[in-house]
């Protein structure tokens, strides 16, 4: 009426529900900076995987809808590589540093707390020493 709120979307399907959940509804733009986040997620990854394939990854993400920070994009892309079985045994070191990292973005603001969550709930699950 006044201009005060932003006009709110209407979900068209689950992602926009999440992307709605994660950054508001209507979320921001996008406005990440893919070489920044590149260096963000090598520096995660404690530079154990190719800075080709972490820029493919961060390219690639970037382009999809979700409307990544710098930093969310950064944690994004070192989540691929936490994930995948093959990276699992040589990143066990990063994944300490990298969560860490990760509950220090969150207290500066840096990083959306639900992605926050669901790297330290993902990596928990994957990295957890007593199975």
């Amino acid at each position: 009426m006044f201009g005060f709120f932003g006009r709110r979307k209407k979900p068209k399907n689950a992602l926009d529900e999440l992307i709605f959940a994660i950054y508001g509804n209507p979320p921001p733009g996008k406005r990440a900076d893919v070489r920044q986040a590149t260096d963000l997620a090598n520096e995660l990854l404690m530079g154990t995987i190719e800075a080709e394939d972490i820029s493919r990854q961060a390219a690639g993400l970037n382009s999809g809808p979700i409307p990544y920070s710098t930093h969310d994009l950064g944690l994004s892309v070192a989540l691929v590589f936490f994930k995948q079985p093959e990276n699992r045994h040589k990143l066990f070191d990063s994944q300490l540093h990298a969560r860490m990292t990760a509950l220090e973005w969150l207290k500066e603001g840096l990083v959306a707390p639900m992605l926050v969550e669901s790297f330290e709930a993902t990596l928990y699950k994957l990295y957890d020493p007593g199975m």
